[in-house]
Parts: structure tokens; C-alpha cells; sequence
């Protein structure tokens, strides 16, 4: 999947969940992972008089994380409005020249960029990512899936 990355290949994908899985010492498992549940889209299909987008379920996972950051303000003080989901407008990635958690292969600074909410960002260290589409795309007139549309 590594050799897919663009900056763009997630645009407007809205995220449902964030998850951890951290090392475990015990197990002599020393890496930590950041899992993101979005809805990756991953054909735009444009006709003559609309967009439409293929949108699938996916779990984004990024690996062997380090120094994770995360800026998520709802911007409306007085606990007056819920929470929106977030919605990607772009991931970025910079290499690190000088680290010393994975010796055996490139690491890189990451930052995830939303689109909504305004100044929402999540930026962490990783040597990179998997991502696996849990069910078919199916094409639709939005960009984001229905609860129903997501689970099994």
C-alpha cells in the first residue's frame, strides 16, 4: 500500500473512529499503531451534470507510531453543539532524517489535515501504513456512508 501514498488519495474521506494499539512489553511487542475507521473513497465519478463517489468502510492503520498529536476543537463554547465527525482534507508526509526508534527502515512525519473541523489536525511519527476496505464500494451521490451503509 506504501507505494499508493499521495497527499490526495484521502481527500474528504470522513473519519467515524480513532483507535490504539499500543506496544506490549510482555509480549516483547514494542511498536504502537494508530487505527483510523473512515470512509475511503475511492473512485470519483464524474458524469455530465454531477460527481458521484464509489465510498467503502476502510480501516486505515498507520504503524510504528510515535509522538501522536491530536488538535480537535469543536469551536462552539457553552456545550451548546455535538460532535461532528471529522473530515480529511489531506495527509502529509516528510521523512526523518535523524531517529532512532526503527534503525531497519525510512520513518516518517506524518500529518493528517481536516477539512472540518476548521484547524483540526493529527500529526505523529510512523514508518507507514496499511489500508483494507472491509466491504465493497458502492456508488452514491455523497462522499460519506450512513451507519447502516457501514456495518456488516
Amino acid at each position: 500500500m506504501e507505494e499508493d501514498f499521495a497527499p490526495h488519495f484521502w481527500h474528504d474521506n470522513q473519519i467515524h473512529g480513532l483507535a490504539l494499539r499500543t506496544a506490549d512489553p510482555d509480549r516483547d511487542d514494542w511498536t504502537s499503531d494508530l487505527i483510523l475507521d473512515i470512509d475511503h473513497i475511492v473512485e470519483w465519478v464524474k458524469t455530465e451534470d454531477r460527481v458521484q463517489f464509489r465510498v467503502a468502510p476502510a480501516t486505515l492503520t498507520f504503524h510504528g507510531v510515535t509522538d501522536l498529536k491530536l488538535a480537535w476543537d469543536n469551536l462552539v463554547p457553552g456545550y451548546q453543539v455535538g460532535i461532528s465527525l471529522p473530515w480529511i482534507m489531506r495527509i502529509d508526509r516528510e521523512a526523518v532524517e535523524e531517529q532512532t526508534v526503527h534503525l531497519d527502515r525510512p520513518y516518517y512525519a506524518w500529518r493528517i489535515v481536516f477539512a472540518s473541523p476548521p484547524g483540526g489536525e493529527i500529526s505523529f511519527g510512523a514508518w507507514g501504513y496499511t489500508q483494507e476496505l472491509r466491504k465493497e464500494p458502492v456508488l452514491q451521490d455523497e462522499q460519506g456512508l450512513t451507519f447502516k451503509e457501514r456495518t456488516p
